[in-house]
Order: C-alpha cells, then structure tokens, then sequence
C-alpha cells in the first residue's frame, strides 16, 4: 500500500508537489510511500504539512487515520492507473469517466470458473501459453506504450464493480 501517494491523492497533491513545496527528495518520499506512518521522519511530516498547509499535527492524525482504514487508490485515469499499477496497489478504485475504459477490459477476462476449467484440463500449460502469445501480441501491437503497460498490468488483478460508476480491482493472489 502506498499510503503517502494516497493520502497526497485525497488533498488533491503529488509527490512531485511536495518535492517542488518543499525541496525534500523524491528518493526520500518514494522510500517512504510503503512504510508505515510511524516510520516518517520528522522531516517528511514538515515537508507533507508545508505543502498541504495543515499543522504537522494534523498531518500525523490523517495519516494514522489513513492507515487505519487500509484505504483504496482511486483512479481516474491511465496517468493514476499507471502509477497504482506500479506500487502494485492492493486494490485500486476506478472512478469516473474512465470506468467505460476499464470495463471494456474488464469483458475480455475470463471467469474464475472458466480459468479453473482451462487450467484443469491443460494441467497449468495453458497459463503459460497465454503469457507467450499476450506477449508477442504486446510486441506486435500499435497501442501506445501506457495502453501496453495497463493491459499487462491488469491482468494480476480481478474486476469487481461495486456500483454505476466505481469499479474495484484487486490484486488476485489475495482471494488465496
């Protein structure tokens, strides 16, 4: 989970934002986006509360509360799914607009019991075969590279759409 991203998302921030605020690294706040809170340098907090304009105090309390409701990453489109993708969220909601996108990849996945069934019946090689031709398909394709990393990605994931206009995708190792 990538709390600080998240918690930066829900002030409508990036770690760029603060990066540029405050001048602190983005080595230090991306080393710090999958640690727990109270792992936080004082001088993290200083520089997250400078930016949003809140007390470090407040900034504390948020982020402790934040932890607490092991939060969702809401994305809105390709630019926040890449970057869910790539500090492999645990789950990830889909707001908005780019809900039809996603559902579009959604229909091309196949049901839990139709994966069980070809992986039963081919003794587990169909999976690999699969991987060997989406990937040469990857490599032939026009998409552009963001569409080829999203459609990669997104394969470790399950849909589930939660109501008209969320989708929620997780990760599929955790239904283990």
């Amino acid at each position: 989970m990538s709390l600080l991203d998240i918690y930066l998302q829900k002030n409508e921030k990036k770690r760029y934002d603060v990066f540029k605020e405050t001048g602190i690294s983005q080595q230090m706040l991306s080393s710090v986006n999958n640690k727990s809170v109270s792992s936080y340098s004082v001088k993290t907090l200083q520089a997250i509360a400078k930016t949003l304009g809140k007390s470090e105090g407040t900034v504390l309390d948020e982020l402790l509360r934040l932890e607490n409701e092991n939060p969702y990453f809401e994305v809105f489109n390709a630019e926040d799914l890449l970057l869910a993708l790539k500090n492999k969220e645990s789950y990830i909601l889909i707001k908005g607009e780019y809900k039809k996108e996603m559902e579009e990849l959604a229909k091309s996945q196949l049901s839990d019991t139709e994966t069980l069934g070809l992986e039963l019946g081919s003794a587990g090689l169909v999976t690999v075969l699969a991987e060997v031709i989406l990937q040469l398909v990857d490599l032939f394709s026009s998409k552009d590279d963001d569409k080829k990393k999203i459609e990669s990605q997104i394969r470790k994931y399950k849909f589930k759409k939660l109501n008209e206009n969320e989708i929620l995708l997780y990760l599929r190792q955790l239904d283990y």
